[in-house]
C-alpha cells in the first residue's frame, strides 16, 4: 500500500512534467482554473494539502550577471531524513529563460526519474526526484540540480522563489512513512547588472 502511494505521487509529478504544446497548456490551464473557482479563494493556487513542517531545507543560489547573457544557478538540499520523492516548483524572474536543468554531479544523479517541466511563458520551473527501484534520497547536504538560463536584453533583477505547479505540485518531499513534508525554502535573487 505504501509503495502504491509513492507510485501515485510519482505518476502525478511525472504527468505534471510531461511536455505539452502551447495549445494543450492553455486549454489545461483554463480547464483547471474553471474547475477550481468554487473551491479556492486564490484561483491560481488551490489550498495546499496538510504537510508536516521540517528542518530540511531547499535553497537557491543568487546569480549576478549582465542582461542579455547566459548563466546558471544551483539548487541545494539539506536533508534531515531519507526522502522517497522531492517536488520543487519555482517561479523565475521576468526576462529569464530557462534553457535546461542538469543533474550532473548532484546528489540525485543516480535516479532514473528526475522529471523536469520548463514553462517559460508562465515563468514556471518544476523539478522532481523520485526513487523507484533506487535507494531513497539520502539525508545529506548537497547539490540537487543546476539550472542553465539566458537573460533577455531587458531583464530585471528578481526573486527565484517557491511556487505552485498545476495540477498538484507544492514544494515538498515524501518521508519514509509516506507523509507529505514541507521543507524550509530559501529563495535566490537574480541580480542584473
Amino acid at each position: 500500500m505504501k509503495r502504491l502511494a509513492v507510485m501515485l505521487m510519482a505518476f502525478t509529478l511525472i504527468a505534471g512534467c510531461a511536455k505539452k504544446t502551447e495549445t494543450e497548456q492553455t486549454a489545461q490551464q483554463s480547464a483547471t482554473e474553471t474547475a477550481q473557482k468554487p473551491q479556492t479563494t486564490d484561483q491560481t493556487k488551490p489550498s495546499a494539502p496538510p504537510m508536516r513542517p521540517s528542518d530540511a531545507k531547499i535553497s537557491v543560489d543568487s546569480p549576478t550577471l549582465a542582461a542579455g547573457s547566459k548563466g546558471s544557478f544551483g539548487i541545494h538540499y539539506h536533508g534531515v531524513e531519507p526522502a522517497k520523492a522531492l517536488v520543487m516548483p519555482f517561479k523565475i524572474p521576468e526576462g529569464m529563460t530557462v534553457d535546461s536543468v542538469s543533474f550532473a554531479g548532484s546528489m540525485v544523479d543516480y535516479l532514473a526519474n528526475k522529471p523536469v517541466r520548463i514553462d517559460n511563458p508562465q515563468r514556471l520551473l518544476l523539478i522532481g526526484a523520485v526513487p523507484v527501484t533506487e535507494p531513497k534520497i539520502p539525508a545529506e547536504d548537497g547539490l540537487l540540480a543546476t539550472v542553465h538560463f539566458t537573460l533577455s536584453a531587458d531583464a530585471k533583477s528578481g526573486k527565484i522563489e517557491e511556487s505552485f505547479a498545476p495540477p498538484a505540485n507544492y514544494m515538498s518531499y515524501v518521508d519514509t512513512t509516506n507523509a507529505l513534508v514541507q521543507p524550509y525554502f530559501e529563495a535566490g535573487t537574480l541580480t542584473v547588472q
